[in-house]
């Protein structure tokens, strides 16, 4: 069984370059074009990891993280992909509850070796 990955970001051109390279490795990927629709379908289906933009309309990243907070029983890792290189919003999204922070621009195979990481992390 592969792992199911929802990328939640506004950028469908990211969303799509992101299940490319996702799916070539055998991710099963689930997106959402905003934060609210995110929720909905983390509300609906578990996710083995959650890939988040900070900065988007409708909802921020950040309003989602508070969300996810109050969810019970949520353990699920949360791969934050930001445009903000401030170390003091990397501390925000941390201290939110994402478990990793990456920054645009990226290499998808970047992305990709960060997730692998993570899925290792949490086997171990």
């Amino acid at each position: 069984m592969s792992a199911k990955v929802l990328v939640i970001d506004d950028s469908p051109t990211l969303r799509k370059l992101l299940r490319f390279y996702l799916e070539k490795k055998g991710y099963s990927v689930d997106e959402a074009h905003n934060g609210r629709v995110g929720l909905e379908s983390i509300s609906r289906t578990p996710f083995d990891l959650i890939i988040l933009d900070m900065d988007m309309p409708v909802m921020s990243g950040s309003q989602v993280l508070e969300q996810l907070k109050k969810m019970e029983n949520l353990n699920t890792p949360i791969l934050i992909l930001s445009a903000d290189k401030e170390e003091e919003s990397k501390a925000i999204g941390i201290a939110l509850g994402a478990s990793y922070y990456m920054t645009k621009p990226f290499k998808p195979t970047e992305v990709v070796a960060r997730i692998e990481e993570i899925f290792r992390e949490r086997a171990r």
